[in-house]
């Protein structure tokens, strides 16, 4: 039941990561805020990569420069005089090389104590961040004539910028988790992509599962692009590919965190999510 284009795996060039400084902050919603960043070297950033993953590096201090890695042959070289940065996957939500501008979007829930959080509730413009490259599938999304897309909070940029850059004629569903009734807001979309929003905590990674598995989805020329908190990937990924048919070239599905874990426990179990594109 493949489509055609398949997805390529060959991502964005790699490069050394770079430095980035604060410039300014918006938030979008109550728990939403976008910082926008600039650095000499984002006018080399690749261009259209709105929706891809990259690696944030903060200062134990969440201000100051991060120590950043040296990329070898064998891997990642540390600076040994300089503590290790907190390392976080996040999304690309914009990129204006000709700006040297970047925007990252960070989810501000109460009660949470994570370094990024604390980044961004503390960051004034000045602030230090490091980035790698972009990461993801290359073109972030296939040629298709209908997408079904399901996330929560941590992939909702991604989402947002994905559904900017869809064809004007594309259809299809998005079912989206957010902890806040407070936290909706209209997306640009094509006229044909429909959003459903599931409001509530964690407990309803079931409903927006069920949402999913409702959906009417043809059998063929369809393209899915799932990510977010464990559970969503490992059902939903499941159900495209055993009860659905889909091949594993029409399928994004990238765990991005796991309910009870901070990166670092979860960091071997998310590579084995991502490397078992069967199960």
């Amino acid at each position: 039941m493949a489509s055609t284009p398949t997805v390529e795996k060959n991502i964005y060039r790699p490069a050394p990561p770079q430095l980035i400084q604060v410039k300014s902050i918006t938030d979008i919603s109550p728990s939403i805020r976008r910082i926008t960043f600039t650095g000499e070297r984002l006018t080399d950033y690749p261009d259209n990569c709105e929706g891809g993953h990259l690696k944030i590096f903060i200062a134990p201090d969440y201000a100051s420069q991060p120590a950043l890695p040296v990329l070898t042959d064998n891997g990642r070289s540390w600076p040994e005089d300089k503590p290790r940065p907190f390392v976080r996957t996040y999304s690309v939500r914009a990129i204006r090389p000709k700006l040297s501008e970047i925007d990252i979007e960070f989810a501000m829930h109460e009660g949470v104590t994570g370094p990024a959080y604390l980044f961004a509730r503390d960051a004034k413009p000045g602030n230090w961040l490091g980035i790698t490259n972009p990461g993801g599938p290359d073109p972030l999304l296939p040629v298709r004539s209908h997408y079904f897309m399901a996330g929560d909070s941590s992939s909702l940029p991604a989402i947002a910028a994905l559904l900017e850059k869809m064809p004007e004629n594309a259809q299809g569903r998005v079912v989206l988790r957010l902890e806040h009734q407070a936290d909706l807001r209209e997306l640009s979309k094509p006229a044909g992509m429909e959003i459903e929003w599931v409001v509530g905590d964690i407990s309803q990674t079931s409903a927006l599962i069920n949402t999913f598995k409702s959906w009417d989805i043809p059998t063929s020329d369809v393209g899915f692009w799932i990510a977010g908190e464990d559970q969503i990937i490992r059902e939903l990924r499941r159900f495209v590919r055993r009860e659905k048919g889909f091949s594993r070239e029409d399928i994004y599905a990238i765990p991005y965190w796991r309910y009870g874990y901070d990166e670092e426990g979860y960091h071997h179990e998310r590579h084995a999510v991502m490397d078992n594109p069967d199960d």
